[in-house]
């Protein structure tokens, strides 16, 4: 059979069409659906960051000072959010509250808007997040900044000198407390009005989630006490807060290690315990569960035509639908090179036909952007569907069947979904 040459250059005007074809499809891909209520909550968050920091813009001085403290405090923020440390479940570690917090204390309120604004820009462009979610975190931020200010204002003076250790630290443990819960409820709102979890499902609430912004709010006190005695002090923060960075790296590595490198799924050994795990409960409540088997078709004609890169660029839009596609309490993993494998918890086999016509369709449907192709490329998945306890008594058989499914899909010519045991 003859086999299509990889290209070995693009041309420049090709490569520019695929960059903007690329950020065409991620701007288009799983766009943020908001409910009426989302939308109620988002509008509210934004216009009242933006009247609070009208309203702090306008009562500065003719000639404010402060601007030292603004610059120093802004680039401290603004390297620390290039650095956020992401743990995949919707939330996020940032060492820029020590900064931020410690303007809320340092710094009038006119300063606050700009100094959280400035400091997303450069993660904005880094991360590519959607404008949509950005500016709803300019908002929270600035709200959360502000609120924390007005906190340490009411009980304490800014200059550690001119009032009793005491009553600053009284007024320090005010503002880290308002800043973190401001922020918190407000995001954690959001979160349950978008992806219909509850609150205390969100993970905000943890007592780790709490208590690292609570210690890294704690930490800006310290960076703003310093400021007040000596400016030159907030460098020995810099030490400890680089360990901080560090160590919110743990959980992080923790996942990773349970995580297929290339598509972020879980792996095929954590998938195994995943299943067994559900498989003893689900034989303790007497549910059932179903298995998908998603088997990539034609993967080895993609590589053979545009490069083992294209292809990987398939496989990890492949987890970009299951991402999109699922329900939150399902387990997507990478089985094999172009095999997937789904846990669809309490699942009976007419809903998990549907979520597998559902995931055949919307691969079927995606443009996949790869920068060694001028054009978009095409793919499609046959699917195996298994169920317990209808398919098998243990897990090992339970993947046997829906391979066997896969094996029926393919021969059939791909493209489709076969359900286990049904002719």
């Amino acid at each position: 059979m003859a086999v299509a040459p990889r290209p070995r250059h693009l041309g420049l005007f090709s490569r520019l069409r695929g960059h903007w074809a690329a950020a065409a499809v991620a701007s288009a891909r799983a766009p943020l659906s908001l409910s009426r209520s989302a939308w109620l909550h988002y509008g509210a968050v934004v216009a009242a960051a933006a009247a609070a920091a009208g309203y702090g813009i306008a009562r500065l001085p003719d000639t404010p000072h402060g601007w030292a403290a603004f610059a120093v405090l802004t680039a401290g923020a603004t390297i620390a959010q290039l650095y956020i440390v992401e743990t995949g479940k919707n939330q996020s570690y940032r060492t820029a509250i020590a900064f931020i917090v410690a303007a809320a204390i340092v710094l009038r309120p006119g300063f606050l808007a700009a100094l959280v604004l400035i400091h997303y820009i450069p993660g904005w462009v880094k991360y590519r997040k959607k404008w949509l979610v950005q500016s709803f975190n300019i908002g929270n931020t600035t709200l959360a900044v502000i609120a924390a200010a007005a906190a340490f204002r009411a009980i304490s003076n800014t200059n550690l000198t001119a009032v009793p250790v005491g009553r600053y630290a009284l007024a320090g443990l005010a503002a880290c407390t308002v800043f973190v819960f401001v922020n918190h409820v407000l995001l954690a709102r959001m979160i349950q009005l978008t992806s219909g979890t509850s609150i205390l499902a969100t993970g905000l609430f943890s007592f780790e989630s709490i208590s690292t912004d609570f210690g890294l709010a704690g930490l800006g006190v310290g960076i703003a006490a310093f400021w007040s005695v000596n400016r030159w002090l907030i460098l020995f923060v810099l030490g400890p807060l680089l360990i901080i960075h560090r160590a919110l790296y743990v959980p992080q590595l923790r996942e990773l290690a349970q995580a297929d490198v290339k598509t972020g799924l879980l792996n095929a050994k954590e998938f195994e315990r995943a299943l067994d795990a559900e498989l003893a409960r689900s034989a303790r409540a007497r549910t059932p569960f179903s298995l998908l088997m998603v088997d990539l078709d034609l993967l080895r004609e993609i590589n053979n035509a545009h490069g083992h890169l294209a292809g990987d660029v398939v496989i990890r839009g492949i987890a970009d639908v299951f991402r999109d596609e699922l329900r939150r309490y399902d387990v997507p993993s990478r089985f094999g090179g172009d095999e997937f494998c789904v846990l669809l918890p309490e699942t009976p086999r007419g809903e998990a036909e549907k979520i597998a016509e559902r995931i055949r369709q919307a691969v079927a449907e995606r443009a996949f952007i790869a920068d060694v192709s001028a054009e978009p490329l095409r793919a499609t998945v046959s699917i195996g569907v298994a169920t317990w306890p209808d398919d098998a008594t243990g897990w090992k058989d339970l993947v046997h069947s829906a391979d066997l499914a896969t094996y029926r899909a393919k021969a059939s010519g791909g493209n489709t979904r076969v359900i286990a045991g049904v002719s």
